[in-house]
């Protein structure tokens, strides 16, 4: 299976991203693109946009 740190490494990132993208799926925000190109200010300002109170 995995037998390098390397290979590893590589693995989890991959695992990390899957299960975010499953978790903001669940959360029923969509995202457009690939998370990957998006700078960390991006990202929070589109969760902001989903997170603020109704009036």
């Amino acid at each position: 299976m995995l037998k390098t740190t390397e290979q590893k490494k590589i693995y989890i990132q991959k695992t990390r991203l899957k299960n975010y993208q499953a978790s903001l799926k669940l959360e029923g925000i969509t995202a457009s693109g690939n998370l990957t190109q998006l700078s960390k200010a991006q990202i929070l300002q589109k969760y902001k946009k989903y997170s603020q109170p109704e009036s």
